[in-house]
């Protein structure tokens, strides 16, 4: 016996081209999005913060060999920066698709407290900084990037 799709040669074509082209309308019409769309806030918050990490380690470099480099005299710093690390890991959790973010931010909250862990233990050259700051423009360069590659396909 012979299938009806055999026996008809000549429809099979145009209704595989129907199919094809129908497939193509569907998806070019469709916003898939892998990961979230850009947010204004997240990336402004993250820019000041890697701006007050920067002014963090211009003073503690200064102040490296003087009693003005202790632990003691950067709590309020540490503070800050974790409050302002909770609230933006927050808002990156409610934003859906925005799972690169929350885990740079999970990381970077991680590198502040191993920061405070050692700043703990205490500096005694400018040397021992030097690779720690590094590693903070990395990862905030990182995260920057990321929010501008999300703004530039914004539009």
């Amino acid at each position: 016996m012979k299938s009806k799709i055999s026996s008809q040669p000549g429809r099979i074509i145009p209704i595989l081209v129907l199919t094809n082209i129908a497939l193509l309308f569907l998806t070019s019409c469709s916003n898939i999005r892998l990961v979230s769309d850009y947010d204004d806030i997240t990336d402004k918050k993250v820019t000041e913060l890697q701006d007050k990490f920067a002014r963090h380690f211009v003073k503690l470099e200064r102040a490296i060999g003087t009693s003005e480099a202790d632990y003691s005299h950067f709590i309020e710093f540490y503070d800050a920066a974790k409050s302002e690390l909770r609230t933006l890991r927050v808002r990156a959790n409610a934003i859906d698709k925005n799972t690169i973010v929350t885990e740079q931010l999970d990381l970077l909250e991680k590198n502040v407290s191993d920061l405070e862990e050692l700043h703990k233990m205490g500096f005694s050259t400018t040397a021992e900084i030097i690779p720690l700051k590094s590693a903070f423009e990395l990862s905030f360069t990182a995260i920057i990037k990321f929010q501008m590659g999300l703004k530039r396909g914004k539009g």
